[in-house]
């Protein structure tokens, strides 16, 4: 099912990670590994239920990647040379573990089924949404939100940051909209920060963000540490930690919000974005939109197996 949250606000949150769907006839060929799901976006759509608060629009699927995601690139999967990882239906998890048992793996038909059922519709509904807000909107911002374990081995090098910013490099948002962002967690104890770094933008970010047409699009990872108790399962929630990290997003994304509406960038709005490398890093912690107005539904068909 692909949710959409309709707010008024030029804001976009983007959730292609927090599914946690499998249909049945995938699901009875996962191995071990991958009926426990490691890699998704555990909780965040908790952190960032702030709608109301920003009237923002908010869209996420709820089928899990490790069946298709919707974050790549739909030609990904003819690919031979990619990743397992980073495949259309990825075959092992970021650490590189085995996703389905032995044979169990999809083929190009169901592959294709896929496509169709999970795949196309997000990106309809998510391309429907920026065309409404564009219509009402000199600027629209698009922030594609995901979080992940702090350590994957094979994957990250030493640990994630708490919020992890990517630009695609600088092309995929202005200049001024990206160091607006940062600069709201400056200053906030516990938070590191990193700008185009280990992750440098998703293929959402990249396929959407077209800064000089009034389309801005960021990649937001968040280190789960910063607002679960545990990462691995039963990935639990802290409620502390979530309310100070929902206060410091709303605090970035009214920002963002505001960036759009200043007189000083409508009167540089030819701007063009040089790419930027950046770090903000501070000691680590530990420690309104009216309800979805359509939501399109996905009927669970069986997938087959070849």
């Amino acid at each position: 099912m692909i949710i959409v949250e309709k707010g008024e606000s030029p804001l976009i949150l983007c959730l292609p990670h927090t599914g946690v769907d499998v249909p049945p006839a995938v699901e009875k060929r996962f191995s071990a590994t991958g009926r426990l799901q490691a890699d998704i976006s555990w909780r965040l759509e908790q952190v960032l239920d702030i709608a109301r608060e920003l009237d923002a629009t908010i869209i996420r699927s709820t089928i899990s990647r490790y069946v298709i995601d919707v974050d790549r690139p739909a030609d990904q999967a003819e690919d031979p040379d990619v990743s397992p990882r980073e495949s259309l239906c990825p075959l092992s998890t970021l650490d590189l573990k085995r996703i389905y048992q032995a044979d169990e793996e999809p083929g190009p038909i169901e592959i294709e089924q896929r496509k169709l059922l999970f795949y196309q519709p997000f990106h309809k509904a998510l391309e429907e949404q920026i065309g409404r807000l564009r219509r009402q909107h000199d600027e629209v911002v698009l922030f594609d939100c995901q979080s992940m374990r702090s350590r994957i081995r094979g994957f990250l090098e030493g640990e994630l940051p708490v919020i992890n910013i990517g630009t695609a490099h600088g092309q995929s948002c202005s200049e001024g909209l990206k160091s607006t962002f940062v600069g709201s967690f400056a200053g906030l104890s516990g938070f590191s920060v990193a700008v185009d770094e280990a992750l440098g933008g998703s293929y959402i970010t990249e396929k959407y963000g077209a800064p000089a047409d009034g389309l801005q699009s960021l990649t937001l990872v968040i280190a789960q540490r910063v607002y679960l108790r545990h990462e691995s399962p039963p990935f639990e929630p802290d409620k502390a930690r979530i309310a100070r990290l929902k206060t410091a997003l709303i605090d970035g994304f009214s920002r963002a919000i505001d960036w759009t509406k200043s007189e000083s960038h409508l009167a540089n709005s030819n701007e063009v974005t040089q790419p930027t490398l950046g770090e903000a890093s501070l000691a680590d912690a530990d420690g309104a939109s009216p309800q979805a107005s359509d939501t399109t539904k996905w009927t669970p068909y069986p997938l087959v197996a070849e």
